[in-house]
């Protein structure tokens, strides 16, 4: 089975970084930016790249696999 790749929106990456618990400046560090992009990335003044969302995805997974692990197998680390 095929998975497309999300578009990440906006709101969708707000989103995501507010369900990490990050600060702006702090996802960016995660995902190897800057704060400040993060920033127009929310605001919508800009538009992720293809390797940004290739990496969203990659986390979203891992955070979707750990959080059904760790009801079953004990905790993994993302």
């Amino acid at each position: 089975m095929i998975k497309l790749m999300k578009n990440w929106t906006k709101d969708e990456i707000r989103t995501f970084r507010t369900k990490l618990k990050l600060s702006q400046a702090k996802f960016g560090e995660l995902v190897g930016t800057s704060g400040n992009y993060i920033f127009m990335l929310e605001r919508g003044d800009r538009k992720p790249g293809k390797t940004l969302k290739i990496l969203l995805n990659y986390i979203e997974r891992e955070l979707v696999e750990k959080e059904k692990g760790e009801g079953k197998h004990g905790k993994r680390h993302l």
